[in-house]
Protein backbone atom coordinates (compact mmCIF):
# COMPACT_ATOMS: atom_id res chain seq x y z
CA UNK A 1 0.00 0.00 0.00
CA UNK A 2 1.08 3.54 -0.52
CA UNK A 3 1.12 4.61 3.09
CA UNK A 4 4.16 6.25 4.59
CA UNK A 5 6.21 3.80 6.54
CA UNK A 6 6.00 3.95 10.31
CA UNK A 7 8.07 1.25 11.96
CA UNK A 8 7.99 0.11 15.58
CA UNK A 9 4.78 1.99 16.40
CA UNK A 10 2.47 -0.31 18.40
CA UNK A 11 -1.08 -0.56 17.12
CA UNK A 12 -3.83 0.95 19.22
CA UNK A 13 -6.98 -1.02 19.92
CA UNK A 14 -8.81 0.93 17.21
CA UNK A 15 -6.15 0.15 14.61
CA UNK A 16 -6.15 -3.54 15.48
CA UNK A 17 -9.94 -3.63 15.27
CA UNK A 18 -9.91 -1.95 11.86
CA UNK A 19 -7.37 -4.43 10.53
CA UNK A 20 -9.48 -7.29 11.91
CA UNK A 21 -12.37 -6.11 9.73
CA UNK A 22 -10.03 -6.13 6.73
CA UNK A 23 -8.98 -9.68 7.62
CA UNK A 24 -12.63 -10.73 7.82
CA UNK A 25 -13.43 -9.35 4.37
CA UNK A 26 -10.32 -11.02 2.94
CA UNK A 27 -11.35 -14.30 4.59
CA UNK A 28 -14.83 -14.10 3.06
CA UNK A 29 -13.25 -13.48 -0.34
CA UNK A 30 -10.93 -16.45 0.16
CA UNK A 31 -13.79 -18.79 1.08
CA UNK A 32 -16.04 -17.60 -1.75
CA UNK A 33 -13.32 -17.79 -4.39
CA UNK A 34 -12.15 -21.22 -3.22
CA UNK A 35 -15.71 -22.56 -3.29
CA UNK A 36 -16.32 -21.23 -6.80
CA UNK A 37 -13.01 -22.59 -8.09
CA UNK A 38 -13.86 -26.03 -6.70
CA UNK A 39 -17.28 -25.82 -8.33
CA UNK A 40 -15.68 -24.90 -11.65
CA UNK A 41 -13.30 -27.87 -11.38
CA UNK A 42 -16.27 -30.15 -10.68
CA UNK A 43 -18.30 -28.85 -13.62
CA UNK A 44 -15.22 -29.14 -15.86
CA UNK A 45 -15.16 -32.86 -15.13
CA UNK A 46 -18.79 -33.05 -16.21
CA UNK A 47 -17.93 -31.23 -19.43
CA UNK A 48 -15.21 -33.76 -20.20
CA UNK A 49 -17.81 -36.54 -20.04
CA UNK A 50 -20.09 -34.70 -22.46
CA UNK A 51 -18.20 -33.74 -25.66
CA UNK A 52 -21.04 -31.61 -27.10
CA UNK A 53 -21.09 -29.52 -23.95
CA UNK A 54 -17.45 -28.58 -24.42
CA UNK A 55 -18.39 -26.60 -27.49
CA UNK A 56 -20.38 -24.08 -25.47
CA UNK A 57 -17.60 -23.37 -22.98
CA UNK A 58 -16.42 -19.89 -23.65
CA UNK A 59 -13.04 -18.23 -23.73
CA UNK A 60 -14.15 -15.84 -21.04
CA UNK A 61 -14.56 -18.87 -18.75
CA UNK A 62 -10.76 -19.16 -18.63
CA UNK A 63 -10.35 -15.44 -18.03
CA UNK A 64 -12.68 -15.64 -15.05
CA UNK A 65 -10.73 -18.56 -13.63
CA UNK A 66 -7.60 -16.44 -13.95
CA UNK A 67 -9.41 -13.57 -12.22
CA UNK A 68 -10.45 -15.86 -9.38
CA UNK A 69 -6.88 -17.09 -8.94
CA UNK A 70 -5.70 -13.47 -8.68
CA UNK A 71 -8.47 -12.77 -6.16
CA UNK A 72 -7.35 -15.82 -4.19
CA UNK A 73 -3.74 -14.58 -4.03
CA UNK A 74 -4.93 -11.11 -3.06
CA UNK A 75 -7.07 -12.54 -0.25
CA UNK A 76 -4.21 -14.62 1.14
CA UNK A 77 -2.10 -11.47 1.28
CA UNK A 78 -4.81 -9.77 3.31
CA UNK A 79 -5.22 -12.66 5.74
CA UNK A 80 -1.53 -12.45 6.69
CA UNK A 81 -2.52 -9.31 8.60
CA UNK A 82 -3.52 -11.70 11.41
CA UNK A 83 0.15 -11.80 12.39
CA UNK A 84 0.39 -8.00 12.67
CA UNK A 85 -2.78 -7.80 14.75
CA UNK A 86 -1.42 -10.44 17.10
CA UNK A 87 1.92 -8.63 17.48
CA UNK A 88 0.32 -5.15 17.51
CA UNK A 89 2.95 -4.05 14.99
CA UNK A 90 4.39 -4.92 11.58
CA UNK A 91 7.76 -6.66 11.63
CA UNK A 92 10.16 -7.01 8.71
CA UNK A 93 11.08 -10.55 7.73
CA UNK A 94 10.21 -13.39 5.36
CA UNK A 95 6.48 -13.24 6.16
CA UNK A 96 6.45 -9.49 5.56
CA UNK A 97 8.19 -9.97 2.21
CA UNK A 98 5.74 -12.72 1.28
CA UNK A 99 2.78 -10.47 2.05
CA UNK A 100 4.23 -7.66 -0.08
CA UNK A 101 4.69 -10.01 -3.01
CA UNK A 102 1.23 -11.56 -2.66
CA UNK A 103 -0.41 -8.14 -2.50
CA UNK A 104 1.38 -6.94 -5.62
CA UNK A 105 0.71 -10.15 -7.55
CA UNK A 106 -2.96 -10.22 -6.57
CA UNK A 107 -3.64 -6.53 -7.21
CA UNK A 108 -1.95 -6.43 -10.61
CA UNK A 109 -3.38 -9.82 -11.59
CA UNK A 110 -6.93 -8.65 -10.91
CA UNK A 111 -6.33 -5.38 -12.77
CA UNK A 112 -4.83 -6.97 -15.89
CA UNK A 113 -7.33 -9.81 -16.05
CA UNK A 114 -10.25 -7.42 -15.67
CA UNK A 115 -8.84 -5.34 -18.52
CA UNK A 116 -8.49 -8.39 -20.77
CA UNK A 117 -12.06 -9.49 -19.98
CA UNK A 118 -13.36 -6.05 -20.91
CA UNK A 119 -11.50 -6.00 -24.23
CA UNK A 120 -12.52 -9.57 -25.07
CA UNK A 121 -16.18 -8.86 -24.34
CA UNK A 122 -16.14 -5.80 -26.59
CA UNK A 123 -14.61 -7.86 -29.42
CA UNK A 124 -17.36 -10.48 -29.14
CA UNK A 125 -20.45 -8.40 -28.43
CA UNK A 126 -19.64 -5.17 -30.26
CA UNK A 127 -17.44 -6.25 -33.18
CA UNK A 128 -18.82 -9.82 -33.44
CA UNK A 129 -15.26 -11.14 -33.57
CA UNK A 130 -14.38 -14.23 -31.57
CA UNK A 131 -10.67 -14.25 -30.70
CA UNK A 132 -9.07 -17.65 -31.36
CA UNK A 133 -7.92 -19.91 -28.54
CA UNK A 134 -4.31 -18.87 -28.98
CA UNK A 135 -5.24 -15.28 -28.13
CA UNK A 136 -6.67 -16.45 -24.81
CA UNK A 137 -3.54 -18.44 -24.01
CA UNK A 138 -1.26 -15.58 -25.05
CA UNK A 139 -3.21 -13.07 -22.97
CA UNK A 140 -3.02 -15.18 -19.82
CA UNK A 141 0.65 -15.91 -20.48
CA UNK A 142 1.32 -12.18 -20.88
CA UNK A 143 -0.40 -11.38 -17.58
CA UNK A 144 1.68 -13.80 -15.55
CA UNK A 145 4.89 -13.04 -17.43
CA UNK A 146 4.47 -9.33 -16.72
CA UNK A 147 3.70 -9.97 -13.05
CA UNK A 148 6.70 -12.28 -12.70
CA UNK A 149 8.99 -9.69 -14.27
CA UNK A 150 7.53 -6.87 -12.16
CA UNK A 151 8.16 -8.79 -8.95
CA UNK A 152 11.39 -10.50 -9.97
CA UNK A 153 13.13 -7.45 -11.40
CA UNK A 154 12.04 -5.32 -8.46
CA UNK A 155 13.53 -7.72 -5.94
CA UNK A 156 16.66 -8.45 -7.99
CA UNK A 157 17.49 -4.79 -8.59
CA UNK A 158 17.16 -3.84 -4.92
CA UNK A 159 18.73 -6.79 -3.13
CA UNK A 160 20.74 -4.58 -0.77
CA UNK A 161 17.70 -2.45 0.13
CA UNK A 162 14.40 -3.19 1.91
CA UNK A 163 12.23 -3.32 -1.22
CA UNK A 164 9.32 -5.11 0.47
CA UNK A 165 8.82 -4.12 4.08
CA UNK A 166 6.49 -2.61 6.69
CA UNK A 167 4.27 0.18 5.40
CA UNK A 168 2.64 1.17 8.68
CA UNK A 169 -0.30 -1.25 8.79
CA UNK A 170 0.95 -4.16 6.67
CA UNK A 171 3.74 -4.99 4.22
CA UNK A 172 4.19 -3.88 0.64
CA UNK A 173 6.75 -1.97 -1.47
CA UNK A 174 8.38 0.50 0.91
CA UNK A 175 8.11 4.27 0.51
CA UNK A 176 11.69 4.51 -0.79
CA UNK A 177 10.45 3.18 -4.13
CA UNK A 178 7.56 5.43 -5.12
CA UNK A 179 8.30 5.03 -8.85
CA UNK A 180 7.99 1.26 -8.57
CA UNK A 181 4.76 1.64 -6.63
CA UNK A 182 3.32 3.83 -9.35
CA UNK A 183 4.37 1.95 -12.50
CA UNK A 184 4.30 -1.61 -11.18
CA UNK A 185 0.87 -1.42 -9.53
CA UNK A 186 -0.99 1.91 -9.32
CA UNK A 187 -0.91 2.56 -13.06
CA UNK A 188 -2.40 -0.82 -13.96
CA UNK A 189 -5.20 -0.52 -11.42
CA UNK A 190 -6.24 2.90 -12.72
CA UNK A 191 -5.88 1.77 -16.33
CA UNK A 192 -8.11 -1.24 -15.64
CA UNK A 193 -10.83 0.96 -14.15
CA UNK A 194 -10.70 3.32 -17.14
CA UNK A 195 -10.73 0.54 -19.75
CA UNK A 196 -13.59 -1.24 -17.97
CA UNK A 197 -15.68 1.90 -17.99
CA UNK A 198 -15.08 2.61 -21.68
CA UNK A 199 -15.53 -0.98 -22.86
CA UNK A 200 -18.68 -1.81 -21.00
CA UNK A 201 -20.28 1.56 -21.74
CA UNK A 202 -19.67 0.72 -25.40
CA UNK A 203 -21.24 -2.71 -24.96
CA UNK A 204 -24.32 -1.22 -23.33
CA UNK A 205 -24.76 1.24 -26.20
CA UNK A 206 -24.39 -1.54 -28.77
CA UNK A 207 -26.80 -3.92 -27.06
CA UNK A 208 -29.37 -1.16 -26.69
CA UNK A 209 -28.99 -0.35 -30.40
CA UNK A 210 -27.78 3.21 -29.82
CA UNK A 211 -24.68 2.60 -31.95
CA UNK A 212 -23.67 -0.03 -34.51
CA UNK A 213 -20.19 -1.14 -35.55
CA UNK A 214 -19.54 -1.87 -39.21
CA UNK A 215 -16.03 -3.24 -39.07
CA UNK A 216 -14.00 -0.53 -37.35
CA UNK A 217 -16.55 2.15 -38.18
CA UNK A 218 -19.24 3.24 -35.77
CA UNK A 219 -22.57 4.69 -36.81
CA UNK A 220 -25.89 5.61 -35.29
CA UNK A 221 -28.59 3.35 -36.77
CA UNK A 222 -31.75 4.74 -38.31
CA UNK A 223 -34.80 4.63 -36.09
CA UNK A 224 -36.48 1.99 -38.19
CA UNK A 225 -33.34 -0.18 -38.08
CA UNK A 226 -32.69 0.18 -34.37
CA UNK A 227 -32.84 -3.38 -33.10
CA UNK A 228 -30.81 -5.18 -30.56
CA UNK A 229 -27.48 -5.52 -32.36
CA UNK A 230 -26.30 -8.60 -30.52
CA UNK A 231 -29.34 -10.54 -29.35
CA UNK A 232 -31.65 -9.78 -32.26
CA UNK A 233 -29.06 -10.83 -34.80
CA UNK A 234 -29.72 -14.37 -33.65
CA UNK A 235 -33.20 -14.46 -32.14
CA UNK A 236 -36.16 -12.14 -31.80
CA UNK A 237 -36.17 -10.36 -28.46
CA UNK A 238 -37.87 -7.45 -26.82
CA UNK A 239 -36.46 -4.19 -25.56
CA UNK A 240 -36.85 -5.10 -21.92
CA UNK A 241 -34.60 -8.15 -22.24
CA UNK A 242 -32.02 -6.05 -24.08
CA UNK A 243 -32.03 -3.40 -21.37
CA UNK A 244 -31.68 -6.04 -18.65
CA UNK A 245 -28.65 -7.62 -20.33
CA UNK A 246 -27.04 -4.22 -20.88
CA UNK A 247 -27.56 -3.37 -17.22
CA UNK A 248 -25.99 -6.67 -16.16
CA UNK A 249 -22.94 -6.02 -18.32
CA UNK A 250 -22.49 -2.62 -16.67
CA UNK A 251 -22.23 -4.29 -13.26
CA UNK A 252 -18.71 -5.50 -14.05
CA UNK A 253 -17.02 -2.09 -14.36
CA UNK A 254 -19.23 -0.77 -11.58
CA UNK A 255 -18.02 -3.41 -9.11
CA UNK A 256 -14.36 -3.00 -10.06
CA UNK A 257 -14.53 0.79 -9.87
CA UNK A 258 -16.38 0.64 -6.53
CA UNK A 259 -13.73 -1.64 -5.01
CA UNK A 260 -10.76 0.26 -6.44
CA UNK A 261 -11.85 3.89 -6.05
CA UNK A 262 -11.62 4.18 -2.22
CA UNK A 263 -8.19 2.60 -2.03
CA UNK A 264 -7.05 4.66 -5.03
CA UNK A 265 -8.01 7.90 -3.30
CA UNK A 266 -6.34 6.87 -0.05
CA UNK A 267 -3.18 5.78 -1.85
CA UNK A 268 -2.87 9.01 -3.82
CA UNK A 269 -3.39 11.09 -0.68
CA UNK A 270 -0.60 9.21 1.09
CA UNK A 271 1.52 9.22 -2.06
CA UNK A 272 1.32 13.03 -2.16
CA UNK A 273 2.41 13.28 1.47
CA UNK A 274 -0.97 14.04 3.05
CA UNK A 275 -2.04 12.55 6.35
CA UNK A 276 -4.69 9.87 5.89
CA UNK A 277 -7.01 9.07 8.82
CA UNK A 278 -6.91 5.42 9.75
CA UNK A 279 -10.69 5.19 9.48
CA UNK A 280 -10.41 6.04 5.78
CA UNK A 281 -7.61 3.53 5.36
CA UNK A 282 -9.60 0.79 7.08
CA UNK A 283 -12.80 1.43 5.12
CA UNK A 284 -10.90 1.46 1.83
CA UNK A 285 -9.08 -1.73 2.81
CA UNK A 286 -12.32 -3.50 3.72
CA UNK A 287 -13.93 -2.67 0.37
CA UNK A 288 -10.79 -3.58 -1.56
CA UNK A 289 -10.36 -6.88 0.30
CA UNK A 290 -13.94 -7.77 -0.64
CA UNK A 291 -13.05 -7.76 -4.34
CA UNK A 292 -12.98 -11.56 -4.55
CA UNK A 293 -16.33 -11.90 -2.78
CA UNK A 294 -17.94 -9.34 -5.08
CA UNK A 295 -16.54 -11.05 -8.18
CA UNK A 296 -17.91 -14.41 -7.05
CA UNK A 297 -21.36 -12.95 -6.37
CA UNK A 298 -21.34 -11.20 -9.73
CA UNK A 299 -20.19 -14.35 -11.51
CA UNK A 300 -22.83 -16.57 -9.94
CA UNK A 301 -25.68 -14.07 -10.37
CA UNK A 302 -24.92 -12.71 -13.83
CA UNK A 303 -22.84 -15.16 -15.82
CA UNK A 304 -25.32 -18.09 -15.74
CA UNK A 305 -28.04 -15.90 -17.26
CA UNK A 306 -25.78 -14.58 -19.97
CA UNK A 307 -24.32 -18.00 -20.72
CA UNK A 308 -27.77 -19.53 -20.90
CA UNK A 309 -28.77 -16.87 -23.38
CA UNK A 310 -25.64 -17.50 -25.42
CA UNK A 311 -26.27 -21.26 -25.43
CA UNK A 312 -29.80 -20.63 -26.63
CA UNK A 313 -28.44 -18.39 -29.35
CA UNK A 314 -25.85 -20.97 -30.33
CA UNK A 315 -28.67 -23.42 -31.06
CA UNK A 316 -30.52 -20.86 -33.16
CA UNK A 317 -28.49 -21.25 -36.34
CA UNK A 318 -29.34 -21.66 -40.01
CA UNK A 319 -27.27 -23.79 -42.36
CA UNK A 320 -25.97 -22.29 -45.55
CA UNK A 321 -25.85 -24.24 -48.82
CA UNK A 322 -23.11 -26.85 -49.00
CA UNK A 323 -21.11 -25.01 -51.58
CA UNK A 324 -21.08 -21.80 -49.57
CA UNK A 325 -18.15 -22.03 -47.14
CA UNK A 326 -17.69 -18.30 -46.74
CA UNK A 327 -17.53 -17.28 -43.10
CA UNK A 328 -18.47 -13.63 -43.70
CA UNK A 329 -21.49 -12.68 -41.63
CA UNK A 330 -24.61 -12.43 -43.79
CA UNK A 331 -27.71 -10.70 -42.54
CA UNK A 332 -31.04 -9.99 -44.10
CA UNK A 333 -33.19 -7.70 -42.02
CA UNK A 334 -36.81 -7.14 -42.93
CA UNK A 335 -39.17 -4.79 -41.22
CA UNK A 336 -42.86 -5.17 -41.36
CA UNK A 337 -45.57 -2.90 -40.00
CA UNK A 338 -48.41 -4.65 -38.29
CA UNK A 339 -50.37 -2.83 -35.62
CA UNK A 340 -47.41 -0.56 -35.00
CA UNK A 341 -43.69 -0.91 -35.58
CA UNK A 342 -43.25 -4.64 -34.94
CA UNK A 343 -39.95 -5.89 -36.40
CA UNK A 344 -38.92 -9.31 -37.65
CA UNK A 345 -35.30 -10.19 -38.05
CA UNK A 346 -33.91 -13.08 -40.10
CA UNK A 347 -30.26 -13.93 -39.58
CA UNK A 348 -28.11 -16.35 -41.51
CA UNK A 349 -25.07 -17.53 -39.62
CA UNK A 350 -22.31 -18.94 -41.83
CA UNK A 351 -21.02 -22.39 -40.96
CA UNK A 352 -19.66 -25.56 -42.46
CA UNK A 353 -22.32 -28.03 -43.63
CA UNK A 354 -21.40 -30.64 -41.05
CA UNK A 355 -21.13 -28.52 -37.93
CA UNK A 356 -22.35 -25.36 -36.29
CA UNK A 357 -20.19 -22.40 -35.47
CA UNK A 358 -19.86 -22.00 -31.69
CA UNK A 359 -20.86 -18.63 -30.32
CA UNK A 360 -18.84 -17.76 -27.27
CA UNK A 361 -18.90 -14.75 -25.04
Amino acid sequence: MSFKDAKDVPFTFGVRLGIVFIIQSASLSLLAVTALLLYIVWTSNLFRRSPPARNVRSHIHYYFVNLLISDLIQAIGGIINIKWVKDATVLAGPLCTAQGILKQVGDVGVALTTTVIAIHTVCVLAFLWHPPHKIVAMSILFIWTFISLAVGLGVASHRSQPYYGPTQYWCWITSSFDAERLWLEYFWMYLAAFVNLICYATIALVIKGVIVFDGLKVRIPRKEDRVDHIIATLVETDARQSSAIASQMLLYPAVYIITVSPIAVVRWMAFSGKTVPFAATACAGIVFSSSGLFNVILYTKTRPKLLASRRFMARTTLRLPTEDRNFDLARNVQTRSEHGDTKRLWTELPQLPSRTVPHEV
